[in-house]
């Protein structure tokens, strides 16, 4: 979006179908959050990132001479000027290389996104309670097979896909209502509860990618299992609240391959959640565990859990660190893309989350407070909030306010967002929190 404040001397303005590898983007013809790229200012390493760009941008402005203008000590942007070498130290060739490289990934989500998109059927608030019994149903499931795991028994994976579909069922008729109860978190719970996050994100991840229903189980069901190897980790490894030592973190790394071996020796295993539980921890580069894999023998399924699974952790409260705002996490995730994950689906899913997904709590600029329920996928930064207090943190009758209504011209800037809160700020509790009808404010069509 255009700023003021920026001096353009040093700018092109560019147009989108003009975009080449190697060109520092410095400024786009919209806020930043309106599209998945969430550094100010970074060099183009793919051929995906051209078409992410055609496809939310007219034209973009930039840097002519191969740097941005501004601060550099600020770790977003320095380090990404166009020069010999890129930011992450590859040089042209190497750009080259990685473009055809994501070739292969690009084509397999073209193909996903050649499916017919899937349309809410119904209303978050209306999904809400059905959303609730499929959740506790699954929490309920998740806690046996986890315990199973734990004593080496044979795993019901036949129960586990039993309550993925109504997982899947609810989140094809609108995502947002389960994506609420997966920011239900709870320490001291939090192996069980990621193993059921995992499984509502990734199905509502492939929903964005238009995969089939039966696909969508299968990925759920793989996001279910894929920590049950967890379950053999000695606890005083598991719940160190501190960093582990090498000895101990090798003992952690025996758990894809302890999954794997329950899975195997469980009836009706599928292989797609054996290999889930397998290779979540490997990376595109080859620098993950236990086989380091390289991109060319890593699953659909194992790339997009791979995502989920470093996102819901790094959003969670564990023993040994303190949760990070979904910002910073889709940051990181946008950091090692191409090297960690893979670089097209972590960009989707960059798109599919936005800052504020459905059940983050949030202040307004005139200080009332709600809670996010959905979102248009082109304007993640502009939701639909539940208003719950008002500018004094007293209860109110509630609303639901669509922040569309900014940018049309119908609503005050003061019910922009300012900031994110936890869960139990002002005492709200997303878990104990009420489902009930309430008074409709400027509510368009759902989008998700």
């Amino acid at each position: 979006m255009s700023n003021p404040f920026i001096d353009r001397s040093n700018y092109i303005r560019v147009p989108a179908s003009g975009l080449k590898l190697g060109m520092f983007v410095a400024e786009l013809d919209r806020p930043w959050l309106e599209t998945p790229f969430l550094m100010q200012g970074f060099t183009i390493r793919s051929l995906s990132e051209i078409r992410k760009l055609r496809e939310h941008c007219d034209y973009v402005f930039v840097d002519k001479q191969g740097r941005l203008w501004g601060d550099k000590k600020d770790p977003f942007r320095a380090g990404f000027g166009l020069s010999k070498r890129s930011a992450d130290g590859s040089d042209d060739s190497d750009l080259q290389k990685r473009a055809r490289k994501s070739n292969d990934t690009a084509s397999a989500v073209e193909t996903m996104y050649s499916r017919t998109e899937h349309q809410v059927q119904r209303g978050t608030e209306e999904e809400h309670p059905a959303a609730r019994e499929a959740y506790k149903a699954a929490h309920h499931t998740v806690a046996g097979i986890l315990e199973d795991a734990r004593l080496g028994n044979a795993l019901d994976t036949q129960a586990a896909k039993t309550v993925v579909t109504h997982c899947v069922e609810s989140l094809l008729r609108n995502p947002s209502a389960l994506m609420w109860m997966a920011k239900i978190k709870h320490v001291d719970q939090y192996t069980m509860e990621h193993c059921l996050n995992v499984c509502i994100l990734a199905i509502a991840f492939g929903r964005h990618l238009r995969l089939e229903e039966d696909e969508l189980v299968k990925l759920g069901a793989g996001g279910m299992l894929h920590d049950v190897g967890k379950m053999q980790i000695p606890d005083e490894i598991l719940n160190k609240p501190a960093k582990l030592s090498e000895e101990e973190f090798a003992e952690m790394m025996k758990h894809p391959e302890i999954g794997r071996n329950l899975l195997m020796k469980s009836e009706g295993s599928m292989n797609y959640v054996v290999d889930v539980a397998f290779n979540h921890h490997e990376r595109m580069d080859g620098q993950g565990y236990p086989r380091g894999l390289f991109a060319k023998e890593l699953s659909q399924y194992s790339r997009i859990i791979a995502i989920v699974d470093a996102f819901d952790a790094m959003t969670s409260d564990r023993c040994y660190d303190a949760a990070r705002s979904t910002l910073d996490a889709l940051k990181e995730i946008y950091r090692e893309r191409g090297k960690h994950f893979d670089e097209e689906l972590a960009l989707e899913f960059i798109q599919l989350m936005g800052p504020y997904p459905p059940g983050t709590i949030v202040e307004l600029n005139n200080g009332h407070v709600g809670i996010v329920l959905s979102s248009q996928e082109k304007k993640r930064h502009l939701p639909q909030v539940r208003v719950v207090l008002d500018k004094d943190k007293n209860t109110m009758q509630e609303e639901v306010i669509d922040l569309l209504g900014v940018e049309r011209g119908t609503l005050p800037r003061d019910w922009l967002i300012r900031k994110v809160l936890k869960d139990g700020d002002h005492d709200i509790y997303l878990e104990e929190y009420p489902v009930r009808t309430v008074q409709a404010g400027m509510v368009p069509n759902e989008e998700v």
